[in-house]
Formats: C-alpha cells, sequence, structure tokens
C-alpha cells in the first residue's frame, strides 16, 4: 500500500478598509500580477495556494479577500469564524485605514474568530513611503500589543508579499521553510479563485441550513 500525503487545509482572511490592497497582495501572492485599477471587492472572494514545509507538512492555503466597505461589514464577519488566521492590512498613506484596524478590524476579528488565530499586521503600499502618514515603530508596536507579527508591503512590487504568507504558515507547522508551488508544478491542487456574493438574503439561507435536520 502506498503512503497517501496528507493536505491540511488553512484558511487565512484578509481585512481592512476598502483600497488598502488587499486584493492586490492575494494576486502577487498567486500569479505576481499588479493592477492599478483594480475593483473593490464586493462580498468576498478565495483563492487557493499550496504550501510545502521542511517538516513534512503540505497545507491548501484557502485566502479569503473580504470587502471593506462599510455596507457589507455585518455580513462578512461569516468569514472570520473557522479562520486560521487573519492579516489586518492598513495603508501607510492613510492615516484613516490604520485608525480603523485600532478601534473596528481589531474588535470584530477577536468577537468573531477562533481563541487561537493567528494574526499579521500588514502595512501596504510601501513603495510610497515618502507620502507615509503611519509611523512603522507605531505599527509594529500595535502588532506586538496584539500578539502580530508585523509585515512592511508593497503589492505593486511584490516586496516582502511572499514574506508575509510564509510567516504565518511557519507560525502555524512550526516549520522553518516554505515552498509555494506554482500552478503549473503541482498535481495537487489547482489555483483558482471563486467569487461569493454576499446578500442578507443568502446569510439567512446559510443560517437555516446549519439548523437541525
Amino acid at each position: 500500500m502506498t503512503d497517501e500525503k496528507v493536505i491540511e487545509s488553512y484558511k487565512i482572511v484578509l481585512i481592512g478598509e476598502s483600497g488598502v490592497g488587499k486584493t492586490s497582495l492575494i494576486s502577487q501572492l498567486m500569479d505576481q500580477t499588479f493592477q492599478h485599477d483594480q475593483q473593490s471587492t464586493t462580498g468576498g472572494t478565495f483563492s487557493t495556494k499550496t504550501a510545502i514545509c521542511d517538516n513534512n507538512r503540505t497545507l491548501k492555503l484557502e485566502i479569503w479577500d473580504t470587502a471593506g466597505q462599510e455596507r457589507y461589514r455585518s455580513l462578512t464577519t461569516m468569514f472570520y469564524k473557522d479562520a486560521n488566521a487573519a492579516v489586518l492590512v492598513y495603508d501607510i498613506t492613510r492615516k484613516d485605514s490604520f485608525e480603523q484596524l485600532e478601534e473596528y478590524w481589531t474588535k470584530q476579528i477577536k468577537e468573531n474568530s477562533p481563541s487561537d488565530i493567528i494574526l499579521a499586521v500588514c502595512g501596504n503600499k510601501s513603495d510610497l513611503v515618502e507620502k507615509e502618514e503611519v509611523n512603522e515603530g507605531v505599527a509594529r508596536k500595535f502588532a506586538e500589543n496584539l500578539g502580530a507579527v508585523f509585515v512592511s508591503t508593497s503589492a505593486k512590487n511584490i516586496d516582502q508579499v511572499n514574506n508575509l504568507f510564509m510567516q504565518l504558515v511557519k507560525l502555524y507547522t512550526k516549520c522553518n521553510d516554505v515552498k509555494f508551488v506554482e500552478e503549473e508544478d503541482s498535481t495537487l491542487y489547482k489555483q483558482r479563485k471563486d467569487t461569493v456574493k454576499i446578500t442578507k438574503e443568502n446569510t439567512i439561507k446559510k443560517n437555516k441550513k446549519k439548523g437541525c435536520c
């Protein structure tokens, strides 16, 4: 009998204000692309990618991109409930996006996610450091107080994007090195991106299905 490779599922959610670059971070991780005119996420989308660790653990990353617009906030909390990790993203050129992490998004993730969730704080758009409105030292202290890792990224230049997700995988698997498998090299999983439209009606139907019988 041949040994079958055990592949674990690992759910990561990206949260934060609209326009901070959550979609662009995922696009760079998935296929090294960047769009200047990226449309805002409505509801949520997810992509999958395979990570192989040096301690013989293989993860299927399910990476969720959630809407930051206020009108979707009460509905996107459903994505946090079974998340293994969350990335709180802010735009270094927008002080308000960091303030919302402190005042709103941190509270939401604490109230709606598992107690053992792994957290990361991501200061995106490091290529625009000359327009910086959020001191990196302040952001690092915020992450430290949360027990989160801090990574400064540029979704435009792909700087530190892979490192962000690698750190989350390393913390979960307790490994030292991670390799992301490119689609053409992998027969385990095919990268994909699916859109989930969130409406009050869909939420009600989903909750009904969870009931008895």
